[in-house]
């Protein structure tokens, strides 16, 4: 049951994780129609407005927790 469990939750968060991102990235370009640096937002500062960097500090979070999740997954119960 746990197990299951842990196996959705891993699910959810790592999608609401690339959704939150994805909110985002695309806030980003809508508003400063550079869909250029969407590119740099992965590997270079980019100049993001408040609610864009909330969500994509979000995402992150969401998918990193996701990803711990899935270590404890596979360490408890693996495969």
């Amino acid at each position: 049951m746990l197990e299951t469990t842990m196996g959705i939750a891993e699910m959810v968060l790592i999608i609401s994780g690339l959704l939150f991102i994805t909110k985002s990235v695309m806030q980003y370009g809508k508003r400063t129609s550079d869909w250029g640096g969407v590119v740099k937002m992965f590997y270079k500062r980019v100049g993001m407005d408040t609610a864009e960097y909330k969500w994509y500090r979000l995402g992150v979070s969401c998918f990193i927790v996701g990803v711990v999740v899935r270590i404890v997954n596979l360490t408890f119960w693996p495969v």
